[in-house]
């Protein structure tokens, strides 16, 4: 029997992945992390985006988003980079993100 350690993240059930083979850890939490929303190019978009954001991340600042326009303007991506704590703060991140309807796409 050996007594190697796993790596703390190893044995938190809120950095496993429960979408990969043998539940791994993707992240070394906690790590920075940038999401990205996509939307119509309309006022309140980058808001939305920001308070979902913000409402897992506190201290969350306005300087940590970033937005492109597409070509024809008619849509917009919205950039947030924060440090993230865990997996569980990601997946209720994007959860919320997900149930907006102003929120067409999210990577």
């Amino acid at each position: 029997m050996t007594d190697e350690k796993q790596p703390t993240n190893a044995q938190d059930p809120d950095t496993k992945d429960l979408h990969t083979p043998d539940n791994e850890a993707l992240y070394d939490f906690p790590c920075e992390f940038e999401l990205k929303a996509m939307g119509r190019n309309e006022e309140g978009f980058i808001d939305t985006v920001f308070d979902i954001t913000q409402k897992h991340v506190p201290g969350l600042e306005k300087g940590a988003v970033r937005t492109n326009d597409s070509k024809n303007g008619k849509f917009t991506s919205v950039n947030v980079k924060f440090t993230a704590e865990n997996l569980k703060q990601l997946h209720a991140i994007y959860a919320d993100l997900k149930e907006h309807p102003d929120v067409l796409m999210t990577l």
